[in-house]
């Protein structure tokens, strides 16, 4: 739906928000002067390495990095794997391979076994643990990590599970919230309604959507939950019916055929959309946006203006076109790798990885916040001749204050 090359690093240039990495990757904390330095704890020293740690072993160099993945987890988990793991490697090639050693362990997608893995990464030495993927995995795997006084770099997208220590890489649906409904207050949007699955996701929209909305000055925001079924989202739409007469918005975060199947529900019941503006999420990457019903409709999402370049190296390296989750990996080690050469010994201390003017990823600016989870910087789409035209470009620094 939407639209880097290997490259020697480039020595770093003092920027007013974020420095430069290197051609494929512009990724690296910004100017170390800001800072806040934790006096009292920034003697970390690096742990000693055992000669044998268990799992995949590559790099050649002095500071090893686990990175725990469900490789071979039933259903759509080894896919996710996979992608991460490729992203990683391609990562280590072009920028690690004398900065660190990756060993990689599966979780087979189970809790227990993250856990016992992420016991035998500190055991082994490890600086850091990339992963696991799960929330539940991310959860019993930091019960071994923080009193070890490792951080994780994890992929779930459950803000729940992230804290001080534990901190999340991954797009999660708050952030998707702030930026689509800031984005449709700032052109003069009052009133909302939303249709949210009723399960864990629809409530963690629900809640942060009445807190942005508030904040943003909309002054009616209506929520109606569905089944995820042909039957539920009709009860849905009929419960909504009374509604649409004074909403100017009509949220619909889910992906797939489910904004599909609302909107068409919606003009069955010859219900009024003139006027109205469909609001999506980033989940909309895998909706068919060529259904003349989502013509108009606008959605946040990820950056790719570095990503088209990635996808080729991808291509080019393992025969397959990469998603959203491979250029997480890739992003993770070298952000492990830039640390390391920038911060030596203190590289994984929670000042360090909290920088507040954050990194540049494939995949947009992100940073992260001292409760664990990521402030990632989102651009805005527009459904158009059935694809996503970018009308608003993600931002290329984080404010100061964040």
């Amino acid at each position: 739906m939407h639209k880097q090359q290997k490259n020697k690093m480039f020595r770093f240039k003092r920027l007013p928000a974020l420095a430069l990495l290197g051609a494929s990757l512009f990724l690296a904390a910004c100017q170390t002067d800001n800072i806040a330095v934790d006096r009292g704890t920034n003697n970390q020293t690096t742990p000693t390495l055992t000669a044998s740690p268990s799992g995949e072993v590559f790099g050649q160099g002095n500071v090893r990095v686990a990175l725990l993945i469900p490789q071979t987890a039933p259903g759509n988990g080894a896919r996710v794997a996979l992608e991460i793991r490729n992203g990683a490697l391609l990562a280590l090639k072009d920028f690690g391979q004398s900065t660190i050693q990756l060993v990689i362990k599966d979780t087979i997608g189970q809790a227990a076994t993250a856990q016992t893995r992420a016991s035998e990464a500190v055991g082994e030495g490890a600086s850091v643990i990339l992963g696991p993927l799960f929330s539940a995995s991310v959860s019993a795997a930091s019960a071994m990590t923080q009193p070890a006084g490792r951080p994780i770099i994890a992929f779930s997208s459950d803000a729940s599970v992230a804290r001080r220590g534990v901190y999340l890489l991954s797009f999660t649906p708050q952030d998707d919230v702030r930026r689509i409904v800031s984005y449709a207050a700032s052109q003069g949007r009052r009133s909302i309604v939303a249709f949210l699955p009723n399960n864990a996701y629809g409530a963690v929209v629900d809640a942060t959507l009445r807190q942005v909305a508030g904040r943003s000055g909309m002054s009616v925001v209506q929520v109606i939950k569905y089944e995820r079924s042909g039957a539920g989202i009709e009860t849905a739409i009929r419960e909504a019916a009374t509604l649409f007469d004074n909403a100017d918005s009509i949220y619909i975060p889910e992906g797939g055929g489910i904004p599909s199947a609302l909107l068409a529900s919606i003009n069955r019941l010859k219900l009024p959309l003139e006027g109205k503006q469909v609001l999506g999420s980033g989940r909309w990457e895998s909706v068919k946006l060529s259904d003349p019903a989502l013509s108009g409709a606008i959605y946040p999402g990820r950056d790719v203006t570095k990503f088209e370049n990635f996808s080729s190296r991808y291509v080019s390296a393992y025969g397959t076109k990469p998603g959203v989750n491979a250029a997480i990996g890739y992003d993770a080690v070298t952000l492990s790798v830039e640390l390391i050469r920038r911060h030596r010994d203190r590289a994984f201390k929670p000042n360090i990885i909290e920088n507040s003017n954050g990194f540049a990823g494939i995949n947009g600016i992100f940073r992260f916040r001292k409760e664990g989870t990521a402030e990632r910087g989102l651009a805005i789409y527009q459904v158009t001749n059935g694809l996503g035209q970018l009308i608003v470009p993600a931002p290329g620094s984080f404010g100061i204050s964040g």
